[in-house]
């Protein structure tokens, strides 16, 4: 019978103990000890913030697929459409827009290497340009917004009028262009 006394005074002091545990509990769900919990207003406040600052970084990304697909597409098209595929396009277009502009081209010196693209070859020109001041200024205009793409790299003043025979206002002038020459398809 002893035991069984000592068993229930036991149980009894285990199930008091539960119940502290219970009513401490209740208390803590109840009154929020938590600093995060503490101010939920502050912390919906910041999540908020947080989200609209994550979600301006991936605005750019959104239809990321459908960019580049109309990317390559017009890469393509700029290739096809705006770079040589023989050097004899160069010359002719060059020849047609310094006569349409009134000015000579003296000598050419051309030199390619291997561009960074695959199928793409760099082409580098050194050319001496001759001819009325106005003259020369339209036809840098003109190279600048042909159809062939060119990048006018350099130009330098080699020589002005003054010489025997030359109008008054004759320039002559060294240019840099640089192309690109697509493989032939």
């Amino acid at each position: 019978m002893a035991d069984l006394s000592r068993a229930r005074k036991r149980i009894l002091y285990s199930i008091v103990a539960l119940g502290v545990v219970d009513v401490a509990a209740l208390i803590y769900l109840a009154m929020p000890l938590r600093a995060g919990s503490a101010q939920p207003e502050q912390v919906r406040m910041e999540a908020e913030e947080e989200y609209r600052r994550l979600s301006h970084t991936t605005v750019p990304l959104r239809g990321i697929d459908q960019k580049l697909a109309q990317a390559q597409k017009d890469d393509a098209t700029f290739i096809e459409r705006r770079l040589p595929s023989r050097y004899s396009d160069v010359v002719a277009e060059l020849g047609k827009l310094a006569s349409a502009n009134q000015i000579s081209i003296g000598a050419v010196n051309y030199a390619s290497t291997p561009g960074d693209l695959p199928d793409m070859l760099n082409l580098e020109m050194h050319a001496g340009l001759a001819g009325q001041y106005v003259n020369l200024v339209k036809f840098l205009n003109a190279v600048e917004r042909d159809k062939m793409f060119f990048i006018i790299d350099s130009i330098g003043l080699t020589g002005q009028g003054g010489k025997t025979g030359q109008p008054s206002g004759y320039v002559h002038l060294d240019v840099k262009l640089d192309t690109f020459l697509r493989s032939q398809s």
